[in-house]
């Protein structure tokens, strides 16, 4: 068990290597108007009205790839303006001859081809560039067709003055495709790092790879093949888009996992992110999926090491848990050896009477002490010849201060493992719906 939660927290905090699986699948969000087909990827990111891909084409760092969708009302809402798919059209039309003429982009007068409605800040439903990415960047916009659907383009590429970037850490490319169908605006937001020019063995000044054509022919074989595949990321993810007349799901909001009975159900305000990786333990490949309240995704990510936990070099202690409400965490496992678990069921009785004295013992040993501390837990477990669940309650804090209650369903069979785990702050009200639905949740035998 120690194994399997280690491995959790680790991809929880985007380390170790990555493999793409090589079957496509189709995400459709009804409700939004889109539909995205494409390979799977190592992490997959979700919301009510946002969905996106995260690749690690080098296995070290990530290039992602999302797609966002703004109804009318919520852009007017964030805005103070209006906005029609006729006049976003009708602008682009405009754009697109100030292009061919030459002529800055500016003269449109449009605001929404335009960065600053984008700017992350608080109640600001449009969010997406970081406000120092905007001062520190070299901004373009440009526009183009993909299987005759318009798209307005705004790249901002960093430039590598790391006292000017010092939330993000470093410079990074990032572009913002925007279109529109049924008066819903789509903006598709792709990201990946840059690499640092200067620490090459050929000194290229002052330059990003895409603000001169020299810069693409100087770079080192590595940072070229690396860019290459952020680049085909990038292609491949908008060229997997469609768009269509928004109508009302069918299926209730939230994820699949095979082996926890295929559909949970989660809350319609909450986002998720997902993760497939099977290079952290060579016989344990996981999925691992982090759900929390959509309002608190900006407050897990406001930590002071955010950047570097990203690229594998911090630790949890430093997440804003203060500022998180609840979250909840699932994951799940079909290891490669039949037998993993199978020592849990030599002795079924045996193993029930075991648990709660050994769940205790792991629970307080100095590496998860790193991660919480707890005070208080219970257990109840069930176990026969083929299959066990343990259902566990503990009380604990987060740097001392942060005191938290934890409802977990830990379910085995001598070769899959599941977990379904719902963490809530003291003063927080409980989800008793979203409880019940985890209680409820059942690991596949087969």
């Amino acid at each position: 068990m120690k194994m399997v939660l280690a491995a959790s927290l680790a991809v929880l905090l985007l380390t170790g290597n990555a493999s793409s699986l090589a079957a496509t699948t189709t995400y459709t969000d009804t409700d939004s108007g889109f539909k995205l087909k494409a390979h799977p990827s190592w992490m997959e990111i979700c919301g009510k009205n946002f969905y996106g891909l995260a690749d690690k084409p080098d296995k070290k760092e990530a290039a992602l790839n999302l797609v966002c969708a703004f109804t009318a009302k919520e852009i007017e809402k964030s805005t103070g303006k209006k906005f029609t798919t006729r006049e976003f059209l009708s602008k682009y039309k405009d754009l697109q001859v100030l292009e061919r003429n030459g002529i800055p982009p500016g003269k449109v007068n449009y605001l929404f081809f335009m960065p600053d409605p984008y700017e992350i800040k608080e109640n600001n439903r449009l969010s997406l560039f970081p406000k120092e990415l905007i001062e520190q960047s070299d901004i373009s916009i440009s526009t183009n067709k993909k299987e005759r659907q318009p798209f307005v383009y705004l790249h901002l590429m960093g430039n590598n003055d790391k006292n000017a970037l010092k939330k993000l850490s470093r410079a990074v490319d990032m572009q913002v495709a925007l279109t529109s169908q049924n008066d819903m605006l789509y903006a598709v937001v792709s990201t990946f790092p840059l690499p640092d020019l200067k620490a090459q063995k050929a000194k290229i000044e002052d330059a990003t790879p895409f603000s001169k054509k020299r810069v693409r022919r100087e770079l080192a074989d590595s940072n070229k093949e690396k860019i290459s595949s952020f680049l085909a990321s990038r292609k491949s993810f908008i060229k997997g888009l469609s768009f269509f007349k928004p109508g009302k799901a069918t299926e209730a909001y939230g994820f699949n996992d095979a082996l926890l009975g295929g559909r949970v159900k989660l809350p319609e305000n909450w986002a998720y992110v997902q993760v497939n990786d099977d290079t952290l333990y060579e016989k344990i490949p996981l999925k691992l999926t982090l759900a929390v309240p959509w309002n608190g995704v900006s407050e897990l990510l406001s930590y002071k090491k955010h950047a570097d936990l990203a690229l594998g070099e911090g630790d949890i202690s430093g997440l804003n848990f203060q500022k998180i409400s609840d979250f909840a965490i699932f994951a799940s496992s079909k290891t490669k050896d039949k037998g993993t678990f199978a020592k849990l069921f030599d002795s079924p009785v045996l193993t029930g009477l075991l648990v709660d004295k050994l769940v205790k013992e792991r629970l307080r040993q100095p590496w998860v002490k790193k991660f919480a501390d707890f005070k208080k837990i219970r257990t109840k477990s069930i176990f026969n010849d083929t299959s066990g669940t343990i259902r566990l309650f503990a009380r604990g804090s987060v740097n001392t201060d942060n005191n938290f209650n934890v409802f977990a369903n830990l379910m085995f069979t001598p070769q899959n493992f599941g977990m379904a785990t719902y963490v809530v702050r003291d003063g927080i009200r409980i989800n008793q719906k979203l409880k019940k639905n985890l209680e409820q949740i059942s690991l596949i035998r087969k």
